[in-house]
């Protein structure tokens, strides 16, 4: 139980770092937009009106201010499209990877030396001379 509540308040603390909890907060104000929607209206109709921005919900406008604070108190050097050059992490193109299949020659079970015999076997074997 304890190790559950240490995940969860870290995922919790890494998302409040990010700024993902706006993101949460906007998910669930579109979710309450759509369900009180759907109670009234065709569900194709809720959707268009949940997502075209035209209505936003309170929870909608407390996600994009807390969002629009967060940025103004970001450092100047650290907001998005500051000026700063991209970094290229790839440079060229990729090589292609041809994988072929082995060859089926295993030593042992195909000799080359040893398929074609020149001479015929001699009939009685040789004895020893001595």
């Amino acid at each position: 139980m304890r190790r559950r509540l240490s995940i969860f308040a870290l995922c919790l603390a890494w998302l409040c770092a990010n700024g993902a909890l706006w993101n949460v907060v906007q998910v669930v104000g579109w979710a309450k937009m759509l369900h009180d929607y759907s109670a009234v209206m065709p569900t194709a109709r809720a959707m268009k009106i949940t997502f075209d921005g035209s209505a936003p919900c309170d929870l909608c406008h407390l996600s994009q201010s807390a969002e629009d604070t967060a940025r103004q108190q970001l450092p100047r050097d650290a907001q998005l499209g500051s000026g700063m050059e991209k970094l290229l992490l790839v440079t060229g193109d990729a090589v292609a990877v041809v994988v072929t299949a082995p060859d089926l020659a295993w030593p042992g079970i195909v000799n080359d030396a040893g398929l074609t015999r020149t001479e015929s076997v001699p009939v009685p074997p040789p004895r020893n001379l001595s």
